[in-house]
């Protein structure tokens, strides 16, 4: 089952593409916002997401991250987020990590999470939700 963390309204602000003879890889610059019942904020300047396709495999993606807000309890606080994961069959599937200064929040440090990365009504969304039993 799954139990929505957040989802991330990602709006992108540069891109940098590379094509070799072995593959292509690219560099997503990018900014966004989140407002969901356990935080509310937005992301912080120097947010990248490094994409790698090489011949004959999987693209691969890897955002690092930082989101700045208010948690659930109104208290201020960050969150670090990195997400790597693959391309699988047109939806990008992500294993994301945090830290968190949050008390409230700092149990997803440890949580079992996944990530999806879609486009919904022409937004770019990046989705977390926790696995639970």
């Amino acid at each position: 089952m799954e139990q929505l963390i957040f989802e991330i309204k990602i709006i992108v602000t540069d891109t940098a593409e590379v094509k070799g003879a072995g593959g292509t890889a690219g560099m997503v610059l990018f900014k966004g916002e989140v407002n969901s019942r356990l935080f509310v904020g937005k992301v912080l300047p120097g947010a990248v997401d490094t994409q790698i396709k090489y011949c004959g495999k999987s693209k691969t993606l890897s955002a690092r991250y930082m989101l700045e807000g208010t948690d659930a309890q109104g208290c201020k606080c960050r969150i670090f987020i990195e997400n790597n994961g693959t391309e699988q069959n047109g939806l990008i599937v992500t294993a994301p990590r945090l830290i968190t200064d949050s008390p409230l929040l700092k149990r997803l440090e440890t949580a079992d999470l996944k990530g999806t990365v879609f486009n919904r009504d022409g937004e770019l969304i990046v989705r977390i939700v926790e696995m639970v039993p």
